[in-house]
């Protein structure tokens, strides 16, 4: 059974207990035991490897004290959850800690993963599993517009969560929502090239409109999001925003400036793209409908499951305005569908069955929690210090900015995160202030405050002597 993985060696210097208990965790984290399956009894595997009950007793402990594993008094011992990794390209301030992308790093505050319910990818699988025996599905292609059943479930789902208005004839499917700016590209073309975005927006948005000929205009932004006043100076064709978690302050857009943003899009007779990213993701305070809800006309809604489900599940969807969507129903039979057919199904049956809202409830309780011991951690270790510090979270984006009133030196920053195996999203190095971003939904709960110390040690030691 799971002997195979476990290496022990008395000459090592380690201590047995802890290697065996090395080994079990990483077997958890990589994914070689999932939640629910049953460990070896301590009887069983003592005689198995010939070392004491004690020993096996000792690393059982120490993981059921880290939540890796649980004890079910008379079954045994089972496996509680793990982390869920992906690789990440990165260039210079994306590698901090983290080096080659094959590295596997010990503390992911990228946000370039996810940790994982076992059950809930038991679930995932179930639903695949149901379409891949059905031989007449998988070898027929799917709708270009994306799967019927899918496009019925999401005009219940985003209506239900996000107040998004749209039937299953104005949605379209694509392999995340890059893919489908490509499509949305195309339709906006004939009514102009302008497009302002936030500054500090997605760089894969911005690839996408730089590659299919728009001008992009990067805007300033206040707390309140996009500003209408730089909009207007730019007098651009098209927006792009979000209004449920600004790139830079990270907040929601307060209900004066989505007035100002609807009636602009009305008056003018133009389009908003609305990236909703995370929108229903909402964990630390009161969800806020979706914009498009009070302009169906003039706003395109763009909704992603790569954090609710799993990174690997490409499936985004767009609810397109009525004049862009008769343009597109008259073209959409010269367009392939990106999005896999069989994840489609599976997806709508999984939001039919209810599974992914109650998915939402699960992940939003557990996201409030990471919050908070992240926030704590953080704010007292840089308390003791008696650092000029700002904290703040960017709820959607899952992760918190860090504005210390210091220059920081990149060399030891760079050296201190990665000799300690962390990585983090990004780190802005100025003159006189310096920006580190940094995520929790890939790592554990119990990793939280041991990263958060590694990297306020890094902080302090990467800053100049005065």
């Amino acid at each position: 059974m799971i002997y195979d993985f476990i290496d022990l060696s008395a000459d090592s210097g380690e201590p047995l207990y802890k290697q065996l208990y090395l080994s079990i965790r990483k077997a958890i984290e990589s994914n070689g035991l999932t939640k629910g399956d049953r460990l070896v009894s301590i009887r069983a595997l003592s005689q198995a490897l010939g070392i004491s009950r004690t020993t096996v007793e000792s690393a059982y402990s120490q993981l059921c004290a880290e939540g890796y594993i649980k004890n079910s008094p008379r079954k045994g011992y089972f496996v509680q959850g793990q982390i869920i990794k992906i690789k990440e390209k990165s260039g210079l301030d994306l590698s901090y800690g983290g080096g080659s992308d094959d590295i596997q790093v010990k503390y992911d505050l990228s946000s370039k993963a996810v940790t994982v319910d076992g059950t809930g990818i038991k679930l995932w699988r179930k639903y695949l599993k149901s379409y891949l025996n059905r031989d007449y599905i998988i070898s027929s292609y799917g709708d270009p517009q994306g799967e019927f059943t899918l496009r019925r479930a999401l005009s219940f789902y985003s209506y239900s969560v996000r107040g998004v208005i749209a039937t299953d004839n104005n949605i379209i499917i694509g392999a995340g929502t890059q893919s489908l700016l490509y499509i949305i590209c195309g339709l906006l073309r004939p009514f102009g090239c302008s497009i302002a975005v936030e500054k500090n927006a997605s760089r894969h948005f911005v690839r996408v409109f730089e590659d299919c000929g728009f001008n992009v205009i990067e805007v300033e932004s206040d707390e309140n999001g996009i500003s209408l006043d730089k909009i207007c100076a730019n007098e651009p064709d098209f927006i792009l925003t979000n209004p449920s978690g600004s790139p830079k302050s990270g907040g929601r857009m307060n209900m004066e400036r989505r007035c100002e943003l609807i009636e602009w899009a009305q008056s003018k007779n133009k389009y908003i793209i609305e990236d909703d990213y995370n929108g229903e993701l909402v964990y630390n305070s009161r969800p806020v409908p979706a914009l498009q809800c009070g302009c169906t006309e003039n706003i395109i809604y763009l909704g992603s499951f790569s954090k609710l489900l799993l990174p690997s599940v490409r499936i985004g969807y767009a609810a397109l305005p009525k004049r862009l969507n008769d343009i597109y129903q008259r073209n959409k039979s010269q367009l392939n569908q990106t999005a896999s057919k069989i994840e489609q199904l599976a997806l709508a049956d999984y939001i039919r069955d209810g599974q992914l809202e109650r998915h939402l409830r699960r992940l939003k309780k557990s996201y409030g929690e990471k919050s908070a011991i992240m926030r704590k951690a953080i704010s007292e270790g840089l308390d003791k210090s008696g650092m000029d510090y700002k904290l703040k979270l960017l709820e959607t984006s899952l992760s918190y900015e860090l504005t210390i009133k210091r220059k920081l030196n990149e060399q030891p920053l760079q050296e201190a995160l990665k000799k300690n195996s962390v990585r983090i999203i990004e780190a802005e190095l100025g003159e006189s202030e310096s920006v580190i971003k940094f995520g929790f939904s890939g790592i554990a709960e119990t990793d939280i405050s041991t990263a958060a110390d590694i990297l306020i040690s890094a902080v302090i030691g990467s800053m100049p002597e005065r």
